[in-house]
């Protein structure tokens, strides 16, 4: 077998291929169509010429490649081989580590994770996903008032990020603060989240009495998608409930904006964030095993 780049005859073949080789067609049809990917990214695992599935990159930040996609029809240690050689095409002159957000959603979770594993990566943070699917409004009083990023200038934003990630129980953001240093560590992570989608009047700091406790990231994936993709409160203002006003004002920037489907990822050992989704009508859905690679 081996891994190429993804060429207009594959879509077809991956079609054909069927199961989780179509899908992956369908998804990578689909991003590169919509600009959120750039087909020269994107890599097929095939067989006498045949895709048998394949893997797609994108940019976390400029030392740090992310895999948004991977489908293999068969799992086997040549699996493990052709996502060794995949790495390789797909790393930049920059490029530090790679990641991979594997969801056990089908049942190849754990010959996956088995594959990835193999391949050199390892289990960075083990995560939850919580999902909202309520098109109605939230309507959640609290004490809070809000600032969104256009108001307090992107710098100021970034501090709060910093602040806000100290005794974070969010592992993986824990341990970028302390190898890249917390403003870099929270300056590459805003920089990330403005790949996906950035709306300045959705990112909000959420202010009592003048000052700021905490902040909240709401995104967009899709016209009926979207993602509570941050929500962090300084150190000195946690256990005051100022987190679930928080989450609240979030979703109800998404709900009002069509957003119909919340997704909210968060650390298995974050038990206080995963009550207030509970609270807020998120219910758990799956386990995620985010998975990496240091080049």
């Amino acid at each position: 077998m081996d891994v190429r780049p993804i060429a207009g005859k594959d879509y077809q073949a991956l079609d054909q291929a069927g199961g989780y080789a179509k899908l992956f067609g369908k998804n990578i049809a689909k991003w590169t169509r919509d600009g959120y990917v750039k087909e020269c990214d994107c890599y097929v695992f095939a067989e006498e010429e045949n895709p048998i599935g394949g893997l797609c990159f994108a940019d976390d930040s400029e030392e740090e490649r992310q895999i948004l996609d991977f489908a293999l029809i068969r799992m086997d240690e040549e699996g493990s081989a052709l996502l060794e050689r995949a790495v390789k095409l797909g790393a930049k002159p920059a490029t530090r580590k790679f990641s991979y957000n594997l969801y056990d959603d089908t049942d190849q979770f754990a010959d996956i994770l088995s594959l990835f594993l193999n391949a050199g990566f390892v289990v960075a943070q083990e995560k939850m996903r919580y999902v909202r699917e309520n098109p109605l409004p939230l309507d959640y009083p609290g004490p809070l008032r809000f600032r969104n990023i256009a108001e307090t200038g992107e710098e100021a934003f970034v501090r709060m990020v910093e602040m806000v990630t100290r005794g974070t129980l969010d592992s993986l953001m824990a341990r970028d603060a302390e190898r890249l240093g917390s403003r870099r560590a929270a300056r590459e992570y805003v920089e990330s989240l403005k790949e996906i989608d950035f709306n300045p009047h959705w990112w909000r700091v959420g202010y009592l009495d003048g000052n700021p406790v905490g902040l909240i990231l709401p995104q967009r994936f899709s016209a009926n998608e979207g993602a509570i993709n941050y929500v962090g409160t300084l150190p000195e203002a946690r256990g005051r409930g100022y987190g679930l006003h928080l989450l609240a004002e979030g979703t109800r920037i998404l709900c009002e904006n069509g957003i119909t489907k919340i997704y909210a990822d968060i650390d298995v050992a974050n038990k206080p964030l995963a009550a207030s989704l509970e609270l807020l009508g998120y219910a758990f859905k799956m386990e995620e095993a985010v998975l990496t690679k240091s080049l």
